[in-house]
């Protein structure tokens, strides 16, 4: 009988160790997925300021065209007048 109940302790002793080992990966791999979360909001934010950045630069690139060409449209106006 006491062999028995000493084989049911370590059984037991086996399970709850078993348990807290599957507890500890199932923390690890929640904390994994956060960062992976995370990792993809910032590369996010960073992809829409990147965006925003080049529609700024473009549509400045866009104004200096245009106002060249206003330039050297006006300036050929002034020659076919004189």
């Amino acid at each position: 009988m006491k062999e028995e109940q000493l084989e049911g302790e370590l059984i037991k002793k086996q399970v709850e160790e078993e348990l807290e080992r599957e507890k500890l990966r199932d923390i690890e791999r929640k904390k994994r997925a956060a960062k992976t979360r995370e990792d993809f909001k910032t590369a996010n934010e960073e992809l829409l300021a990147l965006q925003a950045e080049m529609a700024i630069k473009e549509k400045e690139e866009e104004h200096r065209i245009l106002e060249h060409a206003k330039k050297r449209e006006a300036l050929e106006h002034l020659k076919r007048t004189k």
